[in-house]
């Protein structure tokens, strides 16, 4: 009977599962794909996750149909992935309407939020307008992107003949994910872990993450140097959701995408060492 085939599949699995115990190695960056030596797991001590998805993509299935959700997830997920390489993810992976990176090394957190900056910008702008040239004028593309960090485990995990793929276990691709999921259309949220090393970091590298130009594309000069006036503050804090179920009080918000004049500069201050 096919039940008893199924469990016994399961009972064989969890016997050779138990059989090889597990055993954790350290390692500093994020590998291109985890080990696959029976039992063990690779531990990354400082990680950041960027996660980002289509925001309501299953109402536009439902109301458009899938030859237009196609569009919508082919365009997003190929300039996302775009977005993520260029600004040197260890590792991304596409789920379906979704896309995260992960990032390591002296300096990844930084890069880590120019790359959410210019995802939510590039939704904005780029990925929009082709989705309505080519997939449809009726709906407004728009995305979530969370950001959070931490130590996190990976191993490539299947059944052999059927498919080994990574497994990240640890909190921060779960907790970006759940970011991503309460940020509103084409808005950065940010743990406030992640935060506070905004607010730690050095003096100009701070001023490019916290402070905005507000020029709004229309003030030659340095940007930077409107900034340091602090006249437009781009973080807006709220409380966690209590049914996140996150390990952390406060969220920060970001809607203000990367200014035409002056983003490239305000990039340059956060990601130059």
């Amino acid at each position: 009977m096919l039940l008893e085939v199924v469990a016994a599949a399961v009972a064989s699995q969890l016997e050779q599962q138990a059989a090889l115990g597990v055993d954790i190695e350290i390692d500093d960056a994020v590998p291109d794909h985890g080990p696959v030596r029976g039992g063990v797991w690779l531990q990354i001590p400082e990680v950041t996750a960027v996660f980002a998805d289509i925001k309501g993509s299953t109402a536009l299935n439902n109301r458009l149909g899938p030859r237009v959700a196609i569009h919508a997830y082919t365009f997003f997920n190929r300039a996302m992935v775009a977005v993520l390489n260029g600004f040197q993810a260890r590792y991304v992976d596409v789920q379906g309407d979704a896309v995260f990176g992960l990032f390591s090394g002296k300096g990844s957190r930084f890069l880590a939020a120019a790359a959410a900056i210019t995802m939510k910008t590039q939704v904005e702008t780029a990925v929009a307008d082709r989705f309505r040239q080519h997939g449809s004028d009726q709906w407004e593309m728009a995305a979530g992107i969370g950001v959070d960090r931490g130590k996190l485990l990976v191993r490539q995990l299947g059944i052999r003949g059927t498919g080994m793929n990574e497994v990240w276990a640890g909190t921060p691709v779960n907790t970006a994910a759940k970011l991503s999921g309460v940020a509103g259309a084409n808005e950065v949220v940010v743990s406030d872990r992640v935060f506070a090393d905004y607010e730690n970091s050095a003096k100009i590298r701070r001023r490019a993450l916290l402070w905005g130009c507000g020029c709004r594309g229309n003030v030659r000069g340095r940007g930077l140097d409107l900034a340091a006036n602090e006249a437009e503050y781009l973080w807006k804090q709220n409380s966690v959701p209590a049914n996140l179920g996150l390990d952390f009080d406060h969220i920060y918000r970001l809607r203000k995408p990367w200014c035409p004049t002056h983003g490239a500069e305000f990039c340059e201050a956060m990601v130059t060492r």
